[in-house]
């Protein structure tokens, strides 16, 4: 299939239904809906109606067409997902991981659907949607559990998880170094582009904290990735797909940059915003000790988040879309601005 593409639903209802019959030894009727979803995985919901009653379930499957990352792995996804399950981390367990590709056409990983509500990015939180229309109260609490929950994942004792390998170069700084240089290396062709971004990872290299600290990196730690209850309660962790290991600035920097981008997209903060120097202090706290070396994580956030942004571009250039914006992000300013300060 082409950049973009997604499968029918039609199509995934019947190979679906045919999964769940088999598992469940009795006939299933399952009907798919799509929610909106990045072009890492291609989600899908399923509501499953069979002679025991209903399931609402998530799958999350491989994109159809060409990869937002060069190292898709769902086993990966599924052990982290199974590891937490036994943590006071609240995720979505998987229930199944099924490899054998003849029901949909591709491997695909089975959850539970968690009740409640998320956040998005389109439009931006801060500017729209449920988190803006909250009492200020709310909206700082939302953050500060956000900060909370964060230092719980990265007090966990990882020797203790069965993780098995994963992406993203971890533990050590130069090795995730290694791991993005690479990624920009295959995510385009466009040399003038990441041009700014390999110059970056050249500084960074050479201005690499002293630090031997390693802990589970959730990867992708954004408001976005939480489902909340109806009292804007955590109710699960999503989106491990970046889940490495290193050290804890590495989330702390990328929750950052995302958070302060959504709210220089929407042009407008949330009130009930403390601002970045209380986050950190609430995530220090948690943590159980001060934070190192922001500037270089900062720096380190946008020049990961620029290259996925670069990748995106050449997904929907082979797909027809001209680009018109990966020159225009704000992920550029921001390194020019943290460089001259590294």
């Amino acid at each position: 299939m082409a950049a973009g593409a997604r499968r029918r639903r039609s199509e995934l209802a019947v190979g679906f239904g045919a999964w769940c019959s088999e598992k469940d030894g009795v006939q299933a009727s399952v009907e798919v809906t799509r929610p909106d979803s990045g072009l890492s995985s291609e989600t899908v919901l399923l509501d499953v109606t069979s002679e025991r009653g209903h399931q609402a379930l998530v799958v999350r499957m491989p994109p159809s067409g060409d990869l937002l990352f060069p190292d898709y792995d769902l086993s990966r996804q599924a052990r982290v997902q199974a590891a937490l399950g036994a943590t006071a981390i609240p995720v979505a367990e998987p229930l199944a991981l099924e490899n054998d590709p003849r029901w949909v056409g591709t491997p695909f990983l089975v959850m539970p659907r968690i009740a409640g509500r998320t956040l998005t990015n389109a439009p931006p939180y801060p500017a729209k949607g449920l988190l803006h229309d909250a009492a200020p109260e709310v909206q700082a609490r939302v953050l500060d559990d956000m900060a909370q929950v964060l230092a719980q994942i990265h007090q966990l004792d990882v020797a203790s998880l069965d993780l098995g390998a994963l992406s993203g170069g971890g533990p050590t700084l130069a090795g995730m170094l290694d791991y993005w240089e690479d990624f920009l290396a295959w995510a385009t062709a466009d040399k003038a582009g990441k041009a700014l971004y390999v110059l970056a990872i050249e500084r960074l290299r050479a201005t690499i904290p002293e630090t031997s600290e390693t802990c589970l990196l959730w990867g992708d730690p954004q408001l976005v990735n939480i489902v909340y209850d109806d009292d804007f309660q955590i109710a699960a962790v999503l989106d491990w797909e970046m889940a490495t290991t290193g050290p804890p600035e590495v989330d702390l920097g990328w929750f950052l940059t995302l958070h302060e981008g959504a709210c220089e997209t929407a042009g407008t903060t949330l009130p009930g915003d403390p601002g970045r120097a209380a986050f950190v202090a609430s995530y220090s706290e948690g943590l159980g000790r001060p934070v190192h070396d922001l500037a270089w994580f900062e720096l380190f956030a946008h020049v990961r988040s620029g290259a996925i942004v670069l990748r995106i571009g050449e997904l929907m250039a082979k797909a027809g879309v001209p680009n018109t914006w990966t020159e225009q992000v704000p992920q550029l300013r921001h390194v020019r601005r943290l460089l001259e300060g590294l």
